[in-house]
């Protein structure tokens, strides 16, 4: 009897371009997730724009100064009010504001002089209260002096001379600058050279 000979088992054919098509599927699927990561969720944001122009009625800049320069701006004021006439009376600051004036009280002639402490007050403005004076060798009362001041020496309209309170008014926020440009004083401290005030220019 002849013996039969078994053929061993068939392996199964593998099916690579089953695999070829799973492997560039999952290929395409991760690229396209890195995509959607790197627009929508990795990039900036992008920052809302900011509003470029301000709806004030006037732009503040702030600034200081020192006494020195303070006392040169004064002194191109009263050039400038009194059109290069001599106007008989200079004012200039060191740790008090000073005035002084060639006077004729009685018919003498007479050097005044008149210092006053600086406060800031009324959103900027400031006041000056009297703290000594001198009338050549006159023993005048406060009163008078201040008086003979505020009737013959011409001041801007933005200042305000108070014989009684023995003080002067500066209304600066009636002080005309070129283009109808404001300022506030912030602080006057002349000891320590402290100078600093708001420029309100306008733009409305």
């Amino acid at each position: 009897m002849q013996n039969e000979t078994r053929s061993a088992p068939k392996k199964p054919k593998r099916n690579y371009w089953k695999w070829i098509c799973i492997i560039l599927i999952s290929l395409i699927v991760i690229l396209a997730g890195w995509i959607y990561v790197a627009v929508f969720v990795s990039s900036p944001q992008t920052e809302p724009t900011p509003t470029l122009i301000s709806n004030k009625e006037a732009v503040e800049f702030q600034t200081s100064t020192t006494k020195a320069d303070l006392n040169q701006l004064i002194s191109t004021y009263i050039d400038e009010f009194s059109k290069d006439q001599d106007i008989g009376y200079q004012v200039f600051v060191a740790n008090n504001v000073n005035f002084t004036a060639e006077a004729k009280i009685f018919d003498q002639p007479v050097e005044l002089h008149l210092k006053f402490s600086p406060k800031v007050v009324d959103d900027g403005n400031v006041e000056l209260t009297l703290k000594d004076m001198s009338v050549g060798a006159l023993p005048l009362p406060v009163s008078y002096v201040m008086s003979y001041v505020n009737k013959n020496y011409e001041f801007p309209d933005w200042v305000t001379i108070s014989p009684k309170k023995e003080k002067i008014y500066l209304a600066l926020d009636k002080l005309k600058l070129k283009g109808d440009t404001k300022v506030r004083v912030d602080t006057l401290d002349l000891k320590k050279d402290d100078i600093s005030f708001t420029l309100l220019v306008p733009v409305n």
